[in-house]
């Protein structure tokens, strides 16, 4: 009998590690342009689209009358060069009965000076004068995204389009709403409209990369990140989102390649570096790892302690013992003034492991004892000193070690298993098998009920 829990499933809690961190990894949105409405005053043709839109299309939208005509003449001069200005001359004069344009102008005054509770009040306004006033719910829609209030930007931006609104911008904001609110495959086809409208937008590209990778469209999304990649190497973001997919695809080694040309870049961060070391701790290249786990230490500050103490245990776990003595001693180098008691208790359990796995028994006691006596309930040390005693022929001590392991709920499994797994090797195949099913009646688990029943096997022809 051999110890099921070895290598294969430590690499399996690797590559759920793998999975939790794409998660994590920045996605459309959540990169350095953010919400597209944050950058839009500084695009141009947005600008030039919008100052226009302070005048009236005819046949689509409401008419001024002769007066209201030389109203609005008197202030154009000022809501060109000063909108704050015009905003406190145009508001006293809108009536009731006036024409909807006026409220249209007021709401892009207050938009443009980023009042957009009033902004979306006289756009409403305006709405309501003059329902089928296509630009004005076009947008109030931008005001919505703006606020983050995206089921009305959808809303809104639908009816404009409905009532014959229809450019790139407003297709590439339907679906980045779209997109916010979890709606892949509407998003998908927006996003391709915006990008036959505005095909030299970075932002919807991105946008439909993001909906491939949420729709597991992998392939797809690799293929738009890798002309975006063409057309801006310097661009970290791509490669890290190209890495995303590449995981989605299982091909890590790829995903490991783009995280390398980030950290090449200089733009590698702590999260990255750590999600380096774990695609390569994945494919079993342990020295890649602990060289990516290095990188990261160098940038870890206090509140990154856990994601530094995460390595160690997986190089500690996977038997990489010299690695992860490597990285727990670069870790009580920076950190040692500033570890908490449970972080040290850690690292004490793992350099106790790391004893046991190099033959210095006697050390690892030493240090198991340590760490039960400052803390009473730390099942993964004692668990690690029944093994010690098992080994060195003390099944009494062992038995007992185990049986305060399986006290503590937390540990109560993986001890009745490594208790399990002492009485097998000592041939006393009839008691392993209850503790396994209690095991097993706690967390079913293929590997254990296939262990499980070799053990029945080996008690029968006992």
């Amino acid at each position: 009998m051999h110890n099921f829990t070895k290598n294969n499933t430590i690499m399996k809690q690797i590559l759920i590690t793998l999975i939790c961190t794409l998660a994590t990894l920045p996605l459309i949105g959540q990169t350095k342009k953010g919400n597209p409405m944050s950058e839009l005053w500084d695009d141009p043709q947005f600008q030039k689209e919008f100052t226009a839109s302070y005048g009236t299309l005819a046949g689509y939208e409401p008419t001024l009358s002769e007066e209201e005509k030389s109203t609005l003449r008197t202030l154009i001069k000022v809501i060109k060069a000063r909108p704050d200005e015009a905003i406190k001359q145009l508001a006293p004069q809108i009536k009731s009965d006036d024409s909807a344009a006026f409220d249209f102008i007021l709401a892009n005054l207050y938009f443009q000076e980023g009042q957009l509770n009033e902004a979306e009040q006289y756009y409403n306004q305006a709405i309501k004068k003059y329902p089928a006033f296509r630009r004005a719910y076009k947008n109030l829609g931008f005001v919505h995204i703006q606020s983050g209030d995206f089921a009305s930007a959808i809303e809104s931006i639908s009816k404009s389009m409905e009532l014959g609104d229809v450019d790139g911008r407003a297709y590439g904001l339907l679906a980045y709403s779209y997109l916010t609110q979890g709606n892949y495959y509407p998003a998908e086809a927006a996003y391709r409209q915006a990008i036959l409208m505005q095909p030299e937008t970075v932002d919807w590209k991105l946008g439909l990369a993001r909906c491939l990778l949420e729709m597991g469209q992998y392939s797809d999304a690799v293929a738009i990140f890798e002309t975006m990649i063409s057309d801006d190497p310097n661009n970290t973001d791509y490669w890290i989102l190209q890495s995303n997919a590449y995981l989605g695809l299982e091909e890590s080694l790829k995903a490991a390649r783009n995280l390398e040309v980030v950290q090449r870049l200089n733009k590698a961060d702590i999260q990255t570096l750590s999600l380096l070391g774990d695609i390569y701790m994945n494919n079993e290249m342990p020295d890649l790892a602990l060289n990516a786990y290095l990188l990261a230490a160098e940038l870890a500050e206090d509140k990154d302690l856990d994601l530094l103490i995460k390595s160690a245990k997986v190089l500690t776990l996977t038997v990489n013992y010299d690695q992860a003595e490597a990285i727990i001693t670069r870790i009580r180098n920076d950190f040692s003034d500033t570890m908490d008691d449970d972080a040290d208790l850690e690292l004490l359990t793992y350099e106790a492991k790391i004893a046991r796995g190099k033959g210095q028994d006697n050390v690892a006691a030493k240090l198991l004892v340590q760490i039960i006596e400052r803390d009473l309930l730390n099942g993964e040390a004692i668990i690690e000193l029944a093994k010690y005693y098992a080994d060195q022929g003390k099944l009494p001590e062992a038995i007992t070690r185990f049986e305060q392991a399986q006290k503590i709920r937390k540990y109560e499994r993986p001890a009745l298993v490594a208790h399990a797994q002492t009485l097998v090797n000592n041939k006393q195949y009839d008691e392993a098998l209850p503790l396994l099913n209690r095991a097993l009646r706690i967390e079913s688990d293929r590997n254990l009920k296939d262990y499980k029943d070799r053990v029945e096997r080996a008690a029968r022809k006992q």
